[in-house]
């Protein structure tokens, strides 16, 4: 094997065609230069360079082995770039599991920004509930996840608040309080509800029973549903009404209305974490934290 070294006092002296410069160039003497360059034609086994007292020139065979020692010098330089790269968690794949109610705002945004500040990382998708991600986590299947708290699975796992939101009513357009510029949980209490079912969400599940609570009254459940898109079109078809992520209303739907609910219960205060395993942290995965650590800059709108 040539060294690199070795490769560079060629391109050194066949760029100048002069012994003296290129040892210049190179911060060291002539008379080893000129010794290294005899050992690489000793190596290769042909005359790379003519040269006598008064001028240097590449032979043929020089002409063609100077295109390839620089380009395996720069592919060399390709390969520390990219093995730094990788060290800071520039380059790679990342496996994220999330919950589907954070694809309507908070996952755009953060994989937006992931992508302007980390495009040579590839991201592959997962969506689980936030009790699978635990899981999968455990199992080395997904490298990090963005989960609803509270969680009852999670305590080997590293958890980091990145965003807090409210649950919001969502109502048919022909509520007969659609046009309320008030609303409170309570004046709720007669309508007929959708949630999320237990074993799928158990922490939206249970926030909203106990938000019920708080507000004085039973919940009339009509239907258990996990998946926030399907709860919004029921809305619209008048099964029922429906306590949901704030963020669902950047989703228009001209069948139902969004509303605030003015409660101050803490049950309808919602976070969302990011979740990973403990120890060695690869760099994709260090990438992913920064962009999440900004994140909990922002307001629930995603504006700082």
């Amino acid at each position: 094997m040539i060294s690199a070294r070795l490769l560079v006092q060629f391109v050194a002296v066949a760029e100048e065609l002069h012994f003296g410069k290129a040892a210049l160039r190179l911060h060291m003497a002539q008379p080893p230069l000129s010794q290294a360059i005899r050992n690489l034609e000793e190596i290769v086994g042909v005359a790379l360079l003519s040269r006598n007292k008064h001028f240097v020139a590449l032979t043929p065979a020089g002409a063609a082995f100077l295109q390839e020692a620089r380009e395996l010098l720069e592919r060399g330089q390709r390969a520390i770039d990219v093995a730094r790269r990788a060290s800071q968690g520039l380059t790679g794949t990342i496996t994220v599991g999330f919950v589907g109610s954070v694809s309507y705002a908070l996952l755009p945004r953060i994989l937006l920004d992931f992508r302007k500040r980390f495009p040579s990382i590839h991201i592959d998708l997962r969506e689980l509930t936030s009790t699978e991600q635990i899981e999968n986590l455990r199992a080395h299947k997904i490298d990090l996840g963005i989960v609803r708290l509270p969680l009852n699975n999670a305590a080997d796992m590293e958890l980091s608040t990145i965003a807090t939101e409210r649950l919001i009513a969502v109502l048919p357009r022909n509520h007969r309080l659609a046009g309320a510029k008030t609303l409170q949980l309570k004046d709720l209490a007669n309508d007929a509800f959708m949630i999320f079912p237990s074993d799928k969400i158990p922490s939206l599940h249970a926030k909203f029973l106990l938000a019920c609570e708080t507000a004085g009254f039973s919940p009339r459940i009509v239907l258990e549903a996990w998946q926030m898109a399907s709860m919004v079109s029921l809305v619209a078809t008048g099964v029922g009404v429906a306590l949901l992520p704030a963020q669902v209303s950047s989703s228009p739907h001209l069948g139902v209305v969004y509303k605030d609910l003015f409660d101050q219960s803490e049950h309808l205060d919602l976070k969302v974490a990011a979740a990973w395993r403990p120890g060695v942290v690869s760099g994709p995965v260090r990438s992913m934290l920064s962009i999440l650590e900004h994140e909990k800059e922002r307001g629930p709108s995603g504006r700082p």
